[in-house]
């Protein structure tokens, strides 16, 4: 009778070992689809903000004057246009490395 309990309670032990194993598992995966999903979520509502400031950017008329006249280089009345070189770049000396003190004093003595 002994040995029949003892039985009974370890194989109740190794079923509820198992669900608890299998449900931690589980519920690791669930928590790693939700937090990439709600970094996804995240990423697309900034994108979705940044769209939306760019339509207003868009749909205001003087934006749209103003690069319609720098496209077609023009000017309003009145305004002056100045126009800037481009610096032309400064070229960069390259030094070689100096000799070791070895072998200058060699290149001295001999």
């Amino acid at each position: 009778m002994k040995l029949i309990r003892r039985v009974v309670f370890f194989l109740l032990l190794l079923f509820f070992f198992s669900s608890l194993s299998k449900n931690l598992l589980d519920y690791r995966n669930k928590i790693s689809f939700y937090q990439d999903y709600r970094e996804d979520y995240e990423k697309e509502k900034k994108r979705n903000i940044e769209l939306k400031t760019q339509l207003v950017k868009k749909s205001d008329t003087n934006e749209i004057e103003k690069t319609i006249r720098n496209k077609l280089n023009m000017l309003k009345q009145d305004e002056v246009a100045i126009i800037l070189r481009q610096p032309t770049p400064t070229p960069l000396l390259i030094t070689p490395t100096p000799l070791p003190n070895y072998l200058q004093w060699w290149q001295v003595f001999f």
